[in-house]
């Protein structure tokens, strides 16, 4: 009787199947689970990127519109304004700056200063223009291209002599 249990035993331990996996099995799946999200994350922060340089040229592209219908408009600054001769806009690289333009007295009135964010840049520096007033007419010869970049993509906005905004999208 001794002799049955013990071989009841024996044959429930060797009948039993294997529970758990080996260390090299978890690795293997921890190797594949980091570079899937390894790629994943790239992936990502390269969509990221493009939306974010997207968003920067789509936002220059409403405030180039909102300046032309300030400037079609009329709308001077209260105060320091003889004539208003229309909405100049000034470029650096990372920053444009959208102010009243007035005869004989230059700019006057508040600046609206939009800085770019921290990734993404004019290349190259556009021209300075203005919007003139009561009119669609910008003071530049043929079209101007604004180019914005992040270094790995580029993004492009054309201005024209007869005030079209219109945006030529990714390079």
């Amino acid at each position: 009787m001794v002799s049955r249990i013990h071989e009841m035993n024996n044959a429930s331990i060797s009948s039993r199947p294997f529970q758990g996996f080996t260390l090299i099995e978890l690795l293997i799946v921890m190797t594949i689970l980091t570079t899937v999200l390894g790629l994943g994350l790239s992936s990502f922060s390269r969509f990221n990127r493009g939306e974010r340089l997207k968003q920067s040229a789509l936002t220059l592209k409403s405030q180039l519109r909102f300046a032309q219908a300030k400037a079609i408009s009329a709308e001077k600054p209260s105060v320091g304004c003889t004539q208003f001769v229309g909405m100049q806009l000034l470029f650096t690289a990372t920053t444009y700056v959208i102010q009243h333009e007035c005869n004989p007295e230059g700019l006057v009135g508040t600046k609206d200063i939009i800085s770019l964010p921290s990734d993404v840049t004019f290349s190259p520096i556009p021209t300075d223009f203005t919007f003139q007033t009561l009119t669609n007419i910008v003071d530049i010869t043929g079209d101007q291209t604004i180019t914005l970049t992040n270094g790995s993509q580029s993004y492009s906005i054309v201005v024209s002599s007869n005030g079209t905004v219109s945006d030529s999208g990714f390079l």
